[in-house]
């Protein structure tokens, strides 16, 4: 639920004291900060995603740029290291095009992978919607709990007005229905 100037957050906690990260990670990483973006476009509709993301390409963008610059992770690119703040310090312009490049196809990749698991479990992340709407923060205890046992928090409800603040007219498409398909009690809104 947007607070201040974020608009929604998801924060990772690291497991216990870690100096370095898997390849596994790292693509873990950039998949959560996609989701957001995917989240959107698969309940508003592409026409209807906002610039909210943004930050999220841009710590995506960050990490595949470190994973092909500074890690030796893209076989293209070889185990080179390239310095400077975007990590093409010293590289030729046909480097920083296949940096480019290699960039570009981790994020896409990444997108398609954060689509895909969205896609395919849309049941539960239209409850997780619909239940931060209700409660604007979960924890990930119950957020597991919600998933995996379809079991609600143990707290009062803050919001029962479906997530709506003062000016109702983000959550109508104007016609009386809600612009979040499956979030309504009206079921013929869904998008399968």
């Amino acid at each position: 639920m947007p607070r201040g100037q974020a608009l929604g957050m998801v924060t990772m906690l690291p497991e216990g004291d870690q100096t370095s990260q898997s390849l596994r990670q790292m693509k873990a990483m950039m998949d959560v900060t996609m989701g957001g973006r995917v989240a959107e476009e698969l309940i508003f509709g592409r026409e209807e995603t906002t610039s909210g993301a943004m930050s999220d390409i841009v710590q995506a963008t960050r990490i595949a740029r470190n994973m092909v610059t500074k890690y030796g992770f893209s076989d293209e690119i070889g185990l080179v290291n390239y310095g400077g703040q975007t990590g093409e310090e010293h590289a030729s312009e046909e480097t920083r095009n296949k940096i480019d490049a290699e960039v570009k196809k981790l994020t896409d990749a990444s997108y398609k992978r954060a689509k895909d698991v969205l896609s395919k479990y849309h049941k539960q992340h239209h409850l997780l919607a619909k239940t931060l709407l209700e409660y604007e923060t979960l924890t990930g205890e119950e957020v597991r709990d919600l998933i995996k046992k379809g079991t609600k928090p143990k707290r009062p409800v803050i919001n029962k007005d479906g997530g709506a603040r003062g000016n109702r007219e983000v959550l109508n498409a104007g016609n009386g229905k809600s612009r979040l398909p499956g979030l309504s009690n009206d079921d013929s809104s869904r998008r399968e």
